[in-house]
């Protein structure tokens, strides 16, 4: 009798499990159908970007290559054209170097170039930050101090990463141009810091001893006459004849 019983139960649960796959069977062969599709498409994808990053990788060192051979105008040139057709890290780097190889023929052109990339809002804030330090570096050099400092002066800001950085070349263009009130002001603020480098802080010190020397000794003061001591006496004028 239990015999008969389990079949039945056997049977009760084919016919179910026959039910549920004529109602779910469509979902479920759609759903693998796209798990299939979406793991081949994920696997062309990596496959696509690793052969377009190892492409660019291929491509930036030759135009490094260029560069160090002396040949400026050819390696901005590769710089320029892998920065319009490579993956975003490979094209931002890209747009670096190129300025920076522009600066070594053309300083207004490498200005603007890293002008451009600080201000593009799809490149991160850290790469925006190191083209505004470039660029203030090349108008230090060419004596360009208000707009120098107009770009190193958004560096100055709390936790920035260049801070320090962009504070000493401040404190140097003052010192340079004797603006020692305003060269002062920076290197204490650099002296003051105990977040600064090490170093940073040695040659703040150093600029600072330099700045005393280029403003030099303030006169010392007259002598007070001692307490209990009259001044002296002013000479009698001489009589008259």
């Amino acid at each position: 009798m239990s015999d008969i019983f389990h079949e039945v139960d056997e049977d009760i649960r084919r016919d179910k499990a026959a039910n549920l796959w004529k109602r779910y069977q469509t979902p479920v062969i759609v759903g693998a159908f796209l798990v299939v599709v979406a793991t081949g498409a994920y696997s062309f994808y990596e496959s696509n970007r690793i052969k377009a990053a190892e492409g660019a990788n291929v491509r930036f060192s030759a135009a490094a290559a260029l560069a160090t051979q002396g040949k400026g105008a050819e390696a901005v040139a590769a710089f320029e054209a892998l920065a319009k057709d490579s993956p975003r890290g490979y094209a931002t780097l890209a747009r670096l170097r190129a300025a920076q190889e522009l600066a070594q023929s053309d300083k207004a052109k490498a200005v603007a170039a890293f002008d451009a990339i600080s201000e593009d809002k799809g490149v991160d804030k850290l790469t925006q930050q190191v083209a505004k330090l470039r660029a203030g570096l090349i108008l230090l050099e060419q004596g360009e101090r208000q707009k120098m400092a107009d770009r190193l002066g958004e560096l100055v800001t709390a936790n920035g990463p260049f801070r320090f950085t962009a504070q000493e070349l401040l404190g140097l263009d003052a010192l340079q141009d004797s603006d020692f009130n305003e060269a002062e002001r920076v290197f204490k603020l650099i002296l003051n810091d105990q977040e600064a480098p090490h170093a940073m802080r040695q040659r703040a010190g150093a600029y600072k001893a330099l700045l005393e020397a280029a403003r030099g000794a303030a006169p010392p003061p007259a002598a007070a006459p001692a307490a209990g001591q009259d001044a002296a006496p002013a000479p009698a004028a001489p009589a008259g004849k």
